[in-house]
């Protein structure tokens, strides 16, 4: 009978550990998680493929703004416009863009 209770004191006590050791990595994780995120994302803002979308992007916005037939279309487009050059750093376009940029309030 003390075998018996041994086994099982020492499966619950490998229960427990492997719980504990969990909920340590889960804790580890919740920590360092929003910090490797806030690298991921800085690192994919610095990129090049990044700033080269951006750009062609914005190219594309000021040509249909350009086109933009009524108030409405252009409202939209200036909208869209500044929303996109909002989280990026603006001196890293060109000086045509900024210019738009400028023009249309942003």
């Amino acid at each position: 009978m003390r075998i018996a209770f041994s086994v099982l004191g020492g499966v619950v006590a490998f229960a427990a550990i492997v719980f504990g050791l969990n909920y340590l990595a889960y804790g580890n994780f919740a920590f360092f998680a929003p910090k490797m995120e806030a690298v991921r994302r800085d690192t994919m803002i610095e990129s090049r493929a990044y700033s080269e979308a951006t750009t062609r992007e914005m190219y594309r916005l000021k040509l249909q703004y350009q086109q933009a037939k009524s108030d409405d279309e252009k409202a939209t487009i200036r909208a869209m416009a500044l929303h996109e050059a909002q989280a990026f750093d603006r001196t890293r376009l060109p000086l045509d863009l900024q210019y738009f940029l400028s023009q249309i309030g942003g």
